[in-house]
């Protein structure tokens, strides 16, 4: 079952999952758009308003797909469903407070002989990858600057909506090898450039949860997570992230009746990047590059392979991506490699 099939992201992985030979249920709370989505696709739709859920919604189902952002407000109630049916869950959250509160589903899920899987879309399935190369190359890292700059075509009201709320809870980093808050856009930096003429983008520290997938699969103790942004902005963000990301969110919420945009506009010839960056005590630093396709269509791809994964393995407990599938599995997209910069 495909829930948020309408939205940007959820057509993205309907077309995928179509061009794959898969037939999904698709779900969601809007009748009108449910209904023609699944005329034109030829499939059966589920009318699963998460507040006034009755029944067994989720009957006939045994893996759970979201794609309705915020994850904030979709991921616990779409979890707790899949614990009750016994159905595996997967989302495509990057939202650091949802994704913690899944991981904590992992005893639940065990219990009941299924898997719940947040994060299988763009930066946890890319940042965990590179993480766990880095970490090979560096076996005894003592810290990591993961440095992210997604190339999206189009956007959504719920990305917009998961951005908000996470400036309005504030900063996080790993330190001391536990998840603690942080000033928002705390620290800032630039990546290191081996050109003297080659201008390079300023990041900022930013919560993510790339930070928790990060430390879960490599153990690393100081691990920081950012995004691009100038000097300016970090510094007015530093001072009123938590206000400007409440306003943010309540302009979203005000905006909710604006047709989502089409995925079609999209370019695959946008490339999106990571950088992840590490050193050790002995004052060893190395930094290794992944490059990939444009944002919102590779977190449909890796959506529709974690699908694929778990449908043929049936993995057991609260995972991520990584240690689901294995840290190669970002891989196993299209257009996506790791290079290790000299």
């Amino acid at each position: 079952m495909l829930y948020g099939a309408y939205g940007t992201t959820g057509l993205l992985i309907l077309e995928e999952a179509s061009r794959r030979g898969h037939r999904p249920l698709v779900a969601g709370r809007d009748p009108v758009r449910l209904s023609a989505l699944a005329h034109r696709y030829g499939l059966e739709p589920v009318l699963l308003d998460l507040e006034h859920a009755t029944g067994d919604p989720l009957k006939g189902a045994s893996l759970l797909v979201n794609a309705a952002g915020p994850f904030f407000e979709t991921g616990a109630p779409l979890r707790e469903l899949c614990l009750q049916a016994g159905a595996s869950y997967i989302d495509v959250n990057g939202e650091i407070a949802d994704f913690v509160q899944a991981l904590e589903c992992d005893a639940r899920a065990r219990a009941r002989g299924i898997a719940v899987i947040p994060g299988a879309g763009f930066g946890v399935v890319l940042g965990e990858a590179l993480a766990a190369h880095v970490a090979l190359r560096l076996p005894d890292a003592a810290w990591m600057r993961m440095s992210l700059a997604a190339a999206n075509g189009p956007s959504s009201r719920g990305a917009l909506r998961s951005s908000a709320s996470a400036l309005a809870q504030g900063g996080y980093a790993i330190s001391g090898g536990q998840l603690r808050r942080r000033p928002m856009a705390f620290p800032t930096w630039r990546l290191p450039s081996h050109d003297p003429n080659g201008a390079t983008p300023r990041f900022a520290a930013a919560p993510r949860a790339e930070l928790v997938a990060a430390h879960r699969l490599t153990g690393i103790g100081e691990i920081v997570t950012g995004i691009p942004l100038s000097l300016a902005a970090a510094l007015a963000l530093r001072a009123t992230g938590r206000i400007a990301g409440t306003l943010m969110s309540r302009w979203a919420r005000a905006a909710s009746s604006t047709r989502e945009p089409s995925p079609r506009a999209s370019s695959v010839a946008l490339r999106s990047h990571v950088w992840v960056e590490a050193g050790n005590r002995a004052g060893d630093h190395l930094m290794s590059r992944l490059e990939s396709g444009e944002g919102y269509r590779l977190a449909a791809s890796a959506a529709v392979r974690a699908i694929e994964c778990v449908l043929a393995t049936s993995p057991v407990g609260a995972l991520t991506p990584a240690q689901a599938f294995g840290p190669g599995f970002a891989l196993s997209l299209p257009a996506t490699r790791i290079i290790d910069v000299p």
